[in-house]
């Protein structure tokens, strides 16, 4: 009895860790921006995990300046990501002022989402966009679009 006793407890146990440590696994995620038309301003960026909110309310965002830029591209390493379904929302801040800046409704900054969807006017679904980070190490392309004038 104490025998199967000990063999139940010793299964529960690594079950669990087994799932803790799948439920705490994270990532660092390489993010190649593209299209950048200059060098002005930062790169922000918005992360949603879920539809909810995407993507004018992001769950996560970080923004850079534009210092490393080269030929229009723009990388960056965002450590520490917790696996599972990420979405992306980004600006070509040009005036730092993290708001994507319009007129008559249509953008005057550049824009680009994960998974680059098809160019239109509106944001895309957060499923057009989303994507598993689901490795150790992961790298994506953010395509940057203009509405208005230049790229």
């Amino acid at each position: 009895m104490k025998i199967k006793l000990f063999l139940c407890s010793t299964i529960l146990f690594c079950l669990c860790i087994s799932l803790l440590s799948q439920s705490t696994s994270r990532g660092t995620l390489e993010i190649r921006f593209i299209d950048i038309r200059n060098s002005k301003g930062i790169i922000a960026i918005g992360i949603n995990t879920m539809p909810e909110g995407w993507p004018r309310q992001p769950q996560i965002e970080f923004n850079w300046k534009k210092k490393d830029l080269i030929n229009g591209v723009f990388t960056v390493k965002i450590p520490d990501l917790p696996y599972g379904t990420l979405a992306i929302s980004a600006l070509d801040d040009e005036n730092s002022n993290l708001e994507m800046d319009m007129f008559l409704g249509i953008p005057k900054e550049g824009f680009g989402f994960s998974m680059d969807p098809t160019f239109r006017l509106s944001a895309p679904r957060f499923e057009e966009c989303s994507f598993r980070l689901n490795q150790p190490s992961q790298q994506i392309t953010i395509r940057f679009r203009y509405a208005g004038k230049g790229k």
